[in-house]
């Protein structure tokens, strides 16, 4: 059988297995199997039974896909487990799926699959760290403050009142002497 024809049957098979599937779930309302329960005891030791299953299931699932990943795979211990790692079993499918998108468009020919010299460049690129974005950079680089570069280097040690360097303000709205002067502020403080 060519591999067409052979992935053509496994997806009808899957598929038709996940709608009966979706369809017998569709039937059985969450409310009854509370009342299912309470009438049966049987029914209660069954559905606890079915529940480890799924959770220990979607738990083999879900450590399967993160293998070979940098993910974290989530642990499902009960089924309050699941919502409380949601976000890390979001993760792990997001990540499988992209995968199976990739793998999808290499075999269906929408993308060529590259050389292995190609794949060890994109590997060793791969594996290089990133540029940092510029402001983190700068952070985390030793910067000389400007302020020693001055011809003359502002001290803050000085008791002398501040005398300003500027000797006029060509362009200035209010002129320079005007700026200078004692300032009176709504309080009448100096």
């Amino acid at each position: 059988m060519d591999q067409s024809g052979f992935f053509k049957s496994v997806q009808d098979t899957v598929s038709s297995a996940l709608v009966d599937t979706t369809r017998t779930a569709g039937h059985v309302a969450g409310e009854d199997l509370s009342f299912q329960r309470s009438l049966n005891p049987s029914v209660g030791h069954r559905l606890d039974g079915q529940n480890s299953r799924l959770l220990d299931l979607a738990g083999r699932l879900a450590r399967g896909a993160a293998s070979g990943t940098e993910l974290a795979t989530p642990q499902l211990s009960n089924a309050d487990a699941v919502e409380d790692n949601w976000q890390a079993i979001v993760d792990v499918v997001d990540n499988l799926l992209e995968k199976t998108d990739a793998c999808l468009d290499e075999y269906t020919g929408v993308i060529k699959r590259l050389s292995p010299s190609q794949q060890d460049q994109i590997l060793t690129t791969a594996s290089t760290p990133k540029k940092q974005k510029p402001a983190r950079s700068y952070r985390t680089q030793d910067i000389p403050k400007p302020q020693l570069l001055f011809k003359n280097v502002p001290s803050n040690t000085e008791v002398i009142a501040f005398e300003p360097l500027l000797r006029s303000k060509p362009h200035a709205i209010v002129p320079l002497e005007k700026s200078l002067g004692p300032m009176v502020t709504e309080n009448g403080i100096k």
